[in-house]
């Protein structure tokens, strides 16, 4: 097997649309390494880079300890799924799976031997007869899969391969694809919009946005310790509560004010901010941690009193969106503790879930209270 090593990797578009900027990444041998973010934001164009099926302007890809820059996509020992199928309508799923075996003239017992032993992993040895047209959605996708385990490659590459499929299916076929890589051992590069699918699939995940890679890590890490705004405001569902407002000494302390809320900082915040003369800063706090409070406790930040104008019922919880001036400040509670719409409550942070970025460079501020 092999890891996937890109160096300062650029990808220019006709009209000198930047599409991947100095892009550095490492791949572990046997990694499942996901790219994640907004559409346009350069993932897919890195994952084509890696295929071969586009040619980086500046920088280097290693596979191995091959340089590959120069080498054709079918000497790259690389297997590519798509959010398209891609599987011939006129051909049975043996041909589907075979038909790569039969270009590169592999034996036909060979051949054979390798549909039937994907067949079984995959679980599709019954439909091996049939025709595309014959086969559900999610059995579409194995037999793509399939094709591409068919041919032993050394890095698997996955292109948002569970979009066309519904939410069910989804979540059953990103379970299957974990599965598949715990047991055939190989690198994977992962490609989604779906935050959920990087969250539960990757060992890592490396967060893009507008052609750089914003954060790799742990995905865990990336959640609890987002490295800028826009990480924070992209991973989780619902989304970081962000306030940008500015903050200014005040009673040998700071205090934050915003368009729509006006707060005393505690005074453990006093050192971090002191490190941002402009004082522009953005306050954030994670749903799950923004706690409805009648007495604040002791070691936590108040945000305000926000007024309830909708709740979510999701069963055993409830997500509840409280206008807090002008900002709409959202938190979840359990099904038995789900305020009124109209209600008012006073929402508090614990100082240890709060989160500060630089407005300016967007960059994180680590405080004495952050969360280890």
């Amino acid at each position: 097997m092999a890891d996937v090593v890109l160096k300062g990797v650029t990808k220019r578009f006709a009209g000198g649309v930047l599409a991947v900027d100095n892009v550095s990444l490492h791949v572990a041998d046997k990694e499942l390494l996901v790219l994640v973010g907004p559409s346009g934001c350069g993932k897919t164009t890195v994952l084509r880079i890696v295929a071969g099926l586009e040619r980086n302007d500046e920088g280097d890809v290693y596979v191995g300890d091959r340089r590959v820059n120069d080498v054709a996509p079918k000497d790259r020992d690389i297997a590519m799924v798509f959010q398209n199928y891609a599987l011939y309508p006129h051909m049975t799923v043996y041909d589907n799976m075979a038909f790569g075996l039969k270009l590169r003239r592999f034996a036909k017992r060979e051949i054979d031997t390798r549909v039937k032993e994907a067949a079984d992993i995959l679980e599709i040895g019954a439909f091996l007869s049939r025709k595309p047209k014959e086969l559900s959605g999610g059995q579409r996708q194995r037999v793509a899969l399939g094709r591409a385990i068919v041919r032993h490659p050394t890095v698997f590459l996955f292109d948002e391969p569970l979009s066309n499929l519904d939410a069910r299916l989804r979540v059953q076929m990103r379970a299957e694809i974990v599965k598949l890589h715990a047991r055939l051992g190989v690198t994977m590069m992962y490609v989604t919009h779906d935050q959920t699918e990087a969250m539960t699939m990757g060992q890592r995940i490396a967060v893009m946005h507008k052609g750089v890679v914003r954060q790799l890590d742990r995905p865990l890490e990336v959640y609890r310790r987002p490295a800028d705004r826009f990480v924070a405001g992209f991973i989780g569902t619902p989304s970081m509560n962000l306030l940008e407002g500015t903050v200014r000494p005040s009673d040998g302390g700071f205090a934050f004010r915003s368009d729509s809320a006006a707060f005393g900082v505690p005074r453990a915040f006093d050192p971090v901010l002191r490190q941002v003369p402009h004082g522009e800063i953005t306050v954030g706090a994670r749903p799950e941690d923004v706690v409805p409070v009648t007495t604040p406790a002791a070691g936590s930040l108040v945000l305000g009193e926000g007024v309830v104008d909708l709740v979510e019922m999701l069963g055993d919880e409830a997500v509840v969106h409280t206008a807090l001036g002008g900002s709409s400040i959202v938190y979840k509670t359990t099904g038995d503790e789900v305020p009124a719409r109209g209600d008012k409550v006073k929402l508090s942070v614990p100082l240890s879930r709060v989160h500060l970025f630089d407005s300016k460079s967007e960059a994180r501020l680590e405080h004495s209270s952050d969360r280890s």
